[in-house]
């Protein structure tokens, strides 16, 4: 009988014990989300950076990023789209895109903090260009990305992740 209770005692604690594992392991993923979300680099453009213009770093099935075709923001045809050559945002000419070396207003990059990564310019004479190297990269490498996204996309992020 003292077995008994003592193996009853045991499971109760193991139960407890899991209850309490299963609650921090959930408590420790939603930070993980909440944080993942506001890290997520934006880029923002116009004269006063108000005009969300798409996320650098989120899934290519993300409608928000860059990356997604089928998205306004990854779209080259899309005037709000950094990809789409005769839009204010990925024409070489435009006052606001980042492809133009004199550009008055180009994009700058934020986290969901609201952190600024720099502006997303190819001037590299800007002392406030921003420095992460995905943003370089598109930036130095448009022509190449617009050829085939996904493709790029893959490439990228698949070497990044190995």
């Amino acid at each position: 009988m003292g077995k008994f209770c003592f193996a009853n005692l045991l499971a109760i604690i193991s139960a407890a014990a899991m209850n309490k594992y299963i609650i921090l392991l959930s408590l420790s993923i939603l930070i993980s989300i909440k944080v993942s979300a506001q890290n997520k680099l934006k880029i923002y453009g116009g004269k006063n950076h108000d005009q969300f213009i798409g996320c650098i770093d989120c899934s290519n099935n993300d409608l928000n990023s860059i990356w997604c075709v089928l998205g306004d923001y990854g779209s080259t045809h899309n005037p709000k789209s950094i990809w789409n050559e005769k839009g204010i945002y990925g024409s070489k000419t435009s006052k606001f895109s980042p492809y133009n070396k004199k550009a008055k207003y180009p994009p700058i990059i934020l986290d969901g903090k609201g952190k600024s990564y720099g502006y997303l310019t190819i001037n590299k004479n800007n002392p406030k260009r921003t420095t992460d190297l995905l943003a370089k990269e598109i930036i130095e490498d448009r022509d190449q990305i617009v050829k085939d996204i996904p493709k790029y996309y893959a490439h990228t992020f698949h070497d990044r992740n190995d």
